[in-house]
């Protein structure tokens, strides 16, 4: 049977851990027969990846790129040349501390983002010399709004004809850039119809995800989020003054601090307008998620393990993620005899490290920029916080 493990994960209030606090918990194993060990070691490991092929013609192009936001390894055992045969049940507190500027995680079928705690156990001398155990962590990062105040925009139209009166303009302001999911974006619009047709102003949340290749090659995938858009008419030769709503969902996030990808959304305020005229459109630019100050950064203490290890423990599992969900009824088995056999036996003795950590807080303002699908999307007009767009 060889080893069985239990990675016990305590859990928050929402089932998330965010991004600068602390990943806590319990490391169980049980070891059925003596067996020496080269060592064994725990992972706080966190990786993003996108991979896509493009096929043009006969020509098939492959595009990928990877990135490693955390990887914390703690010795739970190192075998120092002495042979050691082990066996019986272990159990160890452990506690990682998540980077502060770390994406949170994601997955489709381009791109995935995930955490994951790995305990790894390395035979000596063995052909199958290691066997790994994983559980995988929700993880939420902060997002930077795309403004501190809130911000102004305008939007205008000429249309072709024969009178002068041929302009629509819409200028509005949004409170906030940036909010929680599942709140609301709030817009004030003033519209000024100065046509001789009735035009209809259309609000909608727009989402898209950006991947990157290693090449700097860029895949672009854009759609309409359901369920936000809101329409009200103008009438000819008119002005209306409105007050939109533009909803969120729960499960809604920007995806900002990787280089692998990125998860934009846009108020999308469109003017429509009757056939043969064309419609204008402006994208605010806005962010889903909580801010940087919003997330507290406790102090992390780190367990170290090299030396004699500690007793098994009679702790009952609650509130647990299981590495190997099948063999939970067996671990309970062989811990609870384990126990029996090992009751009289006692290690205190264990070494505590607190590792020196450097929480260097950056904070990166975003600025303000409208979709581009040019490879210069990183040019941001840093002292406007007005958009104006013109559709001739």
């Amino acid at each position: 049977m060889g080893v069985m493990c239990q990675i016990l994960i305590d859990r928050t209030e929402d089932g998330v851990f965010k991004a600068g606090g602390l990943v806590t918990g319990r490391l169980k194993y049980f070891i059925d027969k003596p067996t020496q060990y080269r060592r064994i070691t725990m992972c706080l490991l966190g990786k993003g990846k996108c991979s896509w092929s493009e096929r043009s013609g006969k020509t098939t192009e492959y595009y990928s790129n990877s990135e490693e936001y955390t990887n914390q390894i703690v010795n739970l055992y190192v075998d120092t040349n002495k042979q050691e045969l082990i066996s019986g049940a272990f159990e160890y507190p452990f506690q990682f501390l998540l980077p502060i500027d770390i994406p949170p995680s994601f997955k489709d079928d381009t791109c995935y983002i995930r955490y994951k705690i790995t305990v790894t156990f390395v035979k000596a001398n063995t052909m199958k010399s290691k066997k790994t155990f994983d559980v995988e962590i929700p993880v939420t990062s902060y997002v930077n709004p795309c403004s501190l105040e809130p911000m102004i925009f305008c939007l205008r139209k000429k249309i072709f004809s024969f009178t002068p009166f041929n302009k629509i303009d819409v200028k509005g302001e949004i409170s906030k850039t940036c909010i929680t999911p599942g709140h609301n974006f709030q817009m004030t619009l003033t519209v000024n119809n100065e046509t001789n047709q009735e035009i209809f102003i259309k609000t909608e949340l727009v989402s898209r995800l950006t991947y990157i290749a290693s090449c700097n090659h860029k895949k672009i995938y854009e759609e309409n989020v359901k369920n936000t858009s809101t329409m009200s008419s103008i009438a000819a030769n008119s002005v209306a003054n409105l007050i939109c709503v533009v909803p969120t969902l729960e499960d809604l996030s920007s995806v900002e601090h990787t280089k692998v990808m990125r998860g934009e959304y846009k108020v999308k305020v469109t003017a429509k307008l009757q056939f043969p005229h064309t419609n204008a459109v402006l994208y605010i630019p806005v962010a889903i998620g909580l801010r940087k100050h919003e997330f507290v950064i406790p102090a992390a203490i780190y367990y170290h393990y090299d030396g004699e290890q500690p007793s098994c423990s009679t702790m009952s599992p609650h509130n647990y993620m299981f590495a190997r969900k099948d063999e939970e009824k067996d671990f309970m088995q062989y811990e609870k005899r384990d126990c029996r056999k090992f009751e009289k036996e006692e290690s205190d003795d264990d070494d505590e490290i607190d590792f020196d950590i450097s929480d260097a807080i950056k904070f990166d303002k975003l600025n303000i920029k409208e979709f581009e699908d040019s490879d210069d999307e990183q040019n941001y007009d840093k002292d406007k916080h007005n958009i104006e767009a013109q559709s001739r």
